[in-house]
């Protein structure tokens, strides 16, 4: 299971990104199935296209649970 840092500008962490994915209690990361887990962007660079959760782009926004 992959990690990711809400200070990681990823798809993972982004609130455009429609992906499969979870929280720890504490909210200060998160997990992916697999290092190739994909999911809808939703409003983001890469418009109702299925994008990897490591992907970027230029109009990431922090998903609200990590805040």
């Amino acid at each position: 299971m992959p990690t990711y840092s809400p200070n990681m500008k990823l798809c993972a962490t982004c609130a455009l990104w429609a992906g499969a994915r979870k929280t720890n209690a504490t909210r200060a990361f998160v997990t992916t199935a697999s290092p190739t887990t994909r999911g809808e962007c939703m409003g983001g660079g890469h418009n109702h296209h299925q994008t990897p959760a490591a992907a970027t782009c230029h109009k990431y926004e922090q998903w609200p649970v990590l805040r």
